[in-house]
């Protein structure tokens, strides 16, 4: 009897590779559908044997500019990321009482897309050593350009 395949990738899925997300991040990540609300597009990827890590990548058809993704979008304290779409930035979040510690980076895509990828890793994981290794799947994503 022959399993059927999955279904193939939509949405904010598309840019996301199961392969390079494993080579990049170190870690076998299952993707799941993707869930749309007003004009964004998100995917999640976790394990198939647990919550922890997840990544998720959000993608939204955007007109503003540069200066307009450092001045509304770009989260105050929030690092420059060089060579990556338009203009980015990354952060790494402390843990709180409903999740774990998170890396994120945001860019304007050349492509006019506002993209969010988040990395959220279990209670006590280390985001800040994951961040270099998030920022270069960010940047595959965004080479992509999907």
């Amino acid at each position: 009897m022959v399993s059927p395949s999955p279904p193939a990738p939509t949405g904010a899925c598309l840019l996301l590779d199961a392969a390079r997300i494993e080579q990049r991040l170190h870690v076998r990540l299952a993707i799941a559908s993707p869930a749309i609300h007003d004009k964004t597009s998100t995917c999640v990827a976790r394990p198939t044997d647990a919550a922890l890590p997840e990544l998720s990548v959000s993608v939204t058809p955007t007109k503003a500019d540069a200066a307009v993704f450092k001045a509304a979008m770009q989260p105050t304290g929030a690092k420059a990321v060089s060579a990556l779409g338009k203009v980015a930035y990354s952060q790494v979040k402390p843990a709180v009482a409903s999740r774990g510690p998170y890396a994120e980076v945001g860019w304007l895509a050349g492509n006019a897309r506002l993209l969010i990828l988040k990395v959220t890793v279990p209670e006590g994981g280390d985001a800040a050593a994951l961040l270099p290794d998030v920022i270069a799947l960010a940047r595959d994503i965004d080479r992509a350009g999907v």
